[in-house]
């Protein structure tokens, strides 16, 4: 499925891949919640295995990005993706978390990967103040020194993630896309002024 997802999108598909959290629906699946870890792995092993018999895929190849933000899942993103990618995290957290990305990939004697994280967005029109504030959360401002500090992390792409757990906001999306978009314009601007 996910090579003809790729092949139809002209090569951009990226298979994002994750243990779960919702106890429930593991539950409802007859699937033990504590073995999701090992099942994930297991997956993406034959994934990978498969792909690689696969000619047509070696031709074009779908990137992993492995989300968590656990040990475990930075250990994953080593071993079997192409890139981590974390979602929902403090500046502070992800300068410490990258450091242990880099020290599991050094245990494991393989590259780091790529890091390819997911910002919460939500544009405010006053700072947002406190050592808990999520990377995304908060000024123009704020949000573009983020990608600044994610930029400098050796983060080459950022997930802008405008959806805030509502699902009537599906309904009405303008407010994401006008956040979106102001984002856009004002981190195009500092980077033409930073060249």
């Amino acid at each position: 499925m996910a090579a003809n997802l790729s092949d139809l999108s002209g090569g951009r598909l990226v298979l994002g891949v994750g243990v779960g959290w919702a106890r429930q629906e593991f539950d409802a699946l007859g699937v033990p919640f504590k073995e999701r870890g090992r099942l994930t792995d297991e997956y993406l092993l034959a994934i990978r295995a498969a792909w690689q018999d696969d000619q047509d895929y070696r031709s074009g190849q779908i990137p992993i990005w492995v989300g968590g933000n656990s040990d475990a899942a930075l250990r994953r993103a080593v071993r079997l993706g192409d890139a981590w990618h974390p979602l929902r995290f403090t500046p502070g957290w992800l300068t410490s978390a990258v450091d242990r990305l880099e020290t599991a990939a050094a245990d494991q004697r393989r590259p780091r990967p790529a890091l390819m994280p997911r910002i919460a967005l939500q544009l405010t029109a006053s700072p947002v103040t406190g050592e808990d504030r999520l990377a995304g959360h908060g000024t123009i401002g704020q949000i573009t020194d983020d990608l600044e500090r994610l930029r400098l992390l050796g983060a080459s792409t950022v997930v802008l993630d405008p959806f805030n757990g509502d699902p009537r906001e599906t309904a009405r999306p303008q407010a994401a896309w006008h956040a979106l978009a102001a984002v856009a314009d004002c981190w195009a601007r500092q980077q033409s002024q930073n060249i």
